[in-house]
């Protein structure tokens, strides 16, 4: 559905990854070690070291750095 979230992850040089965010609402939190996405689907959580919003569109964004946890913090059902 349109509301779907969608997260690929793939290996970059030097051993660092990369995460693209599609169809993300809002960046609520942005630090080189933590970023918080708000996604339709609840907060996404990105932990790691050296982190970095490498770009983003109104659609989607690419976090790059070395990325040790993604954790998706679902919202409230109604």
């Amino acid at each position: 559905s349109a509301d779907a979230l969608l997260i690929n992850t793939g290996m970059l040089n030097e051993g660092k990854r990369r995460a693209i965010v599609e169809n993300y609402r809002n960046l609520q939190r942005y630090t080189r070690e933590e970023i918080i996405i708000l996604t339709p689907s609840g907060r996404l959580v990105i932990h790691g070291k050296r982190l970095e919003i490498s770009c983003y569109t109104a659609f989607e964004m690419c976090v790059c750095g070395r990325i040790e946890s993604i954790l998706l913090e679902e919202g409230k059902k109604k």
